[in-house]
């Protein structure tokens, strides 16, 4: 690996990413903190960079400054959540080392791929790099990196580099979930309506829409009056229109105006007058949101997470015994794990330090399975990827 900015090892890229990352205060401000330090590693010409729901890894936003040309993210949400391909991200999120070069997965025949064939090839770009940023309480974000044709190919260097970024910069990715979980204050803009048609293009939106994305779509690179959307929308509606989908599919993506917004999609199985084929609204998160990602970003488990809903709103041990079938002594052990995973010391902490500022009383225990799409697309045996230091 060639020596930049001091470091020398692989396995201190990460690291120096991580460093240069933990003042940000915003996910703009981490992800330009770590592409200024990896770009002379990865050198890269285009970088996407996305947030992800740690539990059903739905993007949520990030930072597309760096990345493809706006009109091309229908497209690319469609293949990443409805049709599936090579190295996507629920193909990451299942190996040892979240990392993956294209050109390796599909064995050198790029054609097999309808992100290369619809999307890299008619842009001029050789082959895509994808790091799924995650920790051991889940992943987080992801980086997808492009080299144009005129550019030497990724590596096995690169491999080992970018393998290298997957733990150090997601649980700093995690942090920074929380830290802007803790300062988002409740929004008072209407909910807002968008319908897309077959190809995810606006067909109708309501006036508010504007409202809860215009800080998103100019910060994305977006024109003023266009009528671009966060990435977050395209890919549920992308979702609802798999194979096998449900009807209607919920998530959530952050938005720097009005913090994290609760995001549902219906496919609709009779298009109307205007061939819309997809609603998406969009309107403020709600306790579910905030819970489900406390719950990830502290690697609660399912039991953990229904206990301690309980106990914020305000049973006993005994109370929480009679209802759950437990013996006082096991929900004392799991409260203690939960104490421990939190960094508190009772339940009083609990309520006051990590809870309060978003807690509801329509909170229900209900620890459900993630959704996870089918899968399209099947790749041909993977090659090995370099293992961090």
């Amino acid at each position: 690996m060639r020596r930049y900015g001091g470091v020398t090892r692989v396995g201190e890229i990460g690291d120096a990413a991580a460093r240069a990352a933990q003042s940000a205060r915003s996910v703009e401000e981490f992800f330009e903190a770590v592409k200024r330090v990896i770009r002379p590693a990865l050198r890269f010409d285009v970088c996407a960079c996305v947030t992800v729901d740690p539990q059903t890894l739905m993007n949520t936003g990030g930072d597309y400054r760096d990345g493809l040309p706006s009109a091309m993210m229908p497209r690319m949400l469609d293949i990443e959540y409805r049709e599936g391909d090579a190295n996507d991200l629920s193909d990451l999120a299942a190996r040892p080392t979240p990392v993956g070069l294209l050109s390796r997965e599909t064995s050198g025949n790029l054609d097999r791929s309808p992100r290369y064939r619809d999307i890299m090839r008619p842009l001029g770009f050789r082959d895509e790099l994808r790091v799924l940023l995650r920790d051991r309480h889940g992943a987080w974000g992801a980086l997808v990196m492009g080299r144009a044709d005129d550019a030497p190919p990724f590596g096995s260097p690169e491999l080992a580099a970018a393998a290298s970024l997957v733990q150090p910069l997601g649980s700093t990715l995690r942090r920074l979930h929380l830290t802007r979980l803790a300062e988002e204050n409740a929004s008072g803009v209407a909910p807002g309506l968008v319908l897309l048609d077959g190809d995810h293009q606006v067909v109708h939106v309501t006036p508010t829409v504007a409202m809860w994305f215009d800080d998103l779509t100019h910060a994305d690179g977006v024109p003023p009056g266009d009528h671009g959307l966060p990435p977050a929308v395209y890919a549920m509606a992308a979702a609802v229109q798999a194979a096998g989908a449900a009807a209607s599919h919920a998530s959530w993506m952050h938005s720097r105006r009005h913090g994290r917004v609760r995001l549902h999609a219906w496919r609709l199985d009779e298009p109307t007058a205007t061939s819309a084929h997809t609603a998406v609204v969009v309107e403020r998160a709600g306790p579910a949101e905030h819970i489900s990602l406390i719950v990830a970003a502290y690697g609660l488990t399912p039991r953990e997470r229904d206990l301690t809903v309980l106990v914020l709103r305000g049973k006993s041990t005994a109370d929480i015994s009679r209802s759950t079938g437990l013996s006082p002594h096991t929900v004392q052990d799991h409260l203690k794990a939960v104490f421990d995973k939190t960094g508190v010391r009772s339940r009083r902490d609990l309520v006051a330090a990590v809870f309060a500022r978003h807690y509801l009383p329509d909170i229900t225990p209900a620890a459900s399975e993630p959704q996870r799409r089918p899968q399209g697309w099947k790749a041909s045996p993977r090659q090995s990827v370099p293992r961090t230091s």
